[in-house]
């Protein structure tokens, strides 16, 4: 299981040029309660059958209701079984040192998960692909749960995931493939005869 936060190690020039995209925009978000819990929002967002996530980007604001803190707000990314897992902290990301206060903040910025610089780690690559049913899963949750209610709201949340699909063989190269399998099925029954 890959579970990994990718705080402080924004990179700059997310989306490549061989990437697909995806852009997704939310409103309104509460971040309720700890990871898994009921009453968090999860969103599903389709990017394809076994769709390789390589990039995000992120253009977010983000309110601490008082009595909680701005760096405690996530977003956990993964696939729809979380058998991979990554922790989006926009707080922590934007100051390692700072978040530990309520109010609005905005927070900009773009991570490549093939190049993530991780702190006595040195540059590890945390990309991962979904699974057949194609959908990255988005969770939003809280570190600490210290209100009735929503610790912090996801006000507006512009997310573009950059990722690839594996090349499916066109229809002609399935039927020189099956052509291919017939003519050494016919041969082994040929020499089969002959022996």
């Amino acid at each position: 299981m890959l579970a990994a936060v990718f705080a402080a190690t924004a990179i700059g020039g997310a989306v490549h040029a061989e990437d697909l995209t995806k852009t997704i925009t939310l409103k309104d978000i509460p971040g309720n309660t700890y990871l898994g819990y009921d009453g968090n929002t999860i969103v599903d967002v389709y990017l394809g059958a076994n769709a390789h996530l390589n990039t995000m980007s992120w253009d977010v604001t983000l309110t601490a209701n008082p009595g909680s803190l701005l760096s405690l707000a996530f977003m956990a990314i993964s696939d729809s079984q979380v058998n991979n897992q990554l922790y989006f902290l926009p707080a922590n990301i934007a100051d390692p040192e700072g978040g530990y206060h309520a109010g609005t903040e905005h927070y900009t910025g773009s991570v490549d998960f093939r190049a993530v610089d991780e702190p006595g780690w040195g540059v590890v690559d945390l990309s991962f692909s979904v699974n057949k049913d194609g959908i990255l899963r988005l969770e939003f949750a809280e570190n600490l749960d210290e209100l009735p209610g929503a610790d912090a709201v996801w006000n507006s949340a512009k997310l573009t995931f950059g990722y690839t699909i594996a090349a499916v063989p066109e229809p002609a190269t399935y039927g020189m493939m099956l052509l291919g399998l017939g003519v050494v099925g016919a041969m082994a029954r040929k020499r089969r005869h002959t022996a």
